[in-house]
């Protein structure tokens, strides 16, 4: 499954103890996995399955890939159709890289972090297009981006992906910014204020489920947290979970 670019298209986390990870997530969707070399580095890249699809996947924690004092979280992939030409127009617009771009068997990848300081993967398929279910439970439904400086932000993924913008009001106050790139919803943008305190510029991917109060308690009983309770919001209800070893995601169930 190719994704169009300037879509997502994939997500992954990485974390200290990879076999753990991959029973907490077991338990959790459902999920079963298939395990992967990391080349010769002698380490295992799991792919999380749904039914014999593709979901998402699990490495383990690297140095460098994280900044100091930033615990795991899943991370967000962009699908693009040529990475070097991207990330050339990506530094021209701001951004740094702090991996890649690289070839990695089955498609080309970077890190990167845009112009506020949030990091993204971006992805080049070859063999792998990414996730192979998408906005259905037990996958990932939304993608979602915290930045400290909305309008650098906003002009920042215009340039590189040619995203159209509209804003929707929230009921607290402010408001919510949708990325869309024609008739197609790409994410959503919040604007960070002091109330973030130290938390840095980051994107959080949204895993959707079918049952959210069932979801979070499960959390929990699997030695996870639940950071930010299940919330009604408009579309929906979410929660903010982290698993067992800290790694944050959203569950979300639409109306």
């Amino acid at each position: 499954m190719k994704h169009p670019h300037g879509t997502f298209c994939w997500m992954d986390i990485y974390l200290p103890n990879p076999d753990r990870g991959k029973a907490f997530y077991s338990d959790l969707f459902g999920w079963d996995w298939t395990d992967t070399p990391m080349g010769d580095s002698g380490m295992i890249y799991t792919v999380f399955n749904l039914e014999g699809k593709a979901v998402g996947a699990l490495g383990p924690a690297m140095p460098g890939m994280l900044p100091e004092g930033v615990p795991p979280h899943w991370f967000s992939y962009l699908a693009v159709d040529d990475l070097d030409a991207t990330a050339e127009r990506a530094r021209s617009l701001g951004a740094t890289f702090m991996m890649g771009p690289a070839d990695v068997g089955n498609g080309r990848v970077a890190l990167m972090q845009d112009s506020a300081g949030a990091s993204v993967f971006l992805w080049q398929a070859l063999e792998f297009g990414g996730a192979e279910i998408i906005r259905s439970p037990g996958s990932l439904v939304w993608n979602e981006l915290y930045t400290r400086d909305l309008e650098s932000t906003k002009s920042f993924y215009s340039g590189l992906f040619d995203w159209e913008w509209s804003t929707a009001p929230i009921p607290e106050g402010g408001d919510y910014h949708l990325a869309s790139i024609g008739e197609f919803l790409v994410c959503g943008v919040l604007e960070m204020d002091e109330n973030w305190g130290e938390i840095p510029p980051h994107w959080m991917v949204y895993i959707q489920v079918e049952d959210i109060d069932s979801v979070a308690a499960k959390v929990t009983s699997l030695g996870g947290d639940v950071c930010v309770p299940v919330t009604d919001i408009m579309v929906g209800r979410f929660a903010v979970v982290n698993d067992d070893q800290k790694g944050t995601f959203t569950i979300f169930e639409p109306r």
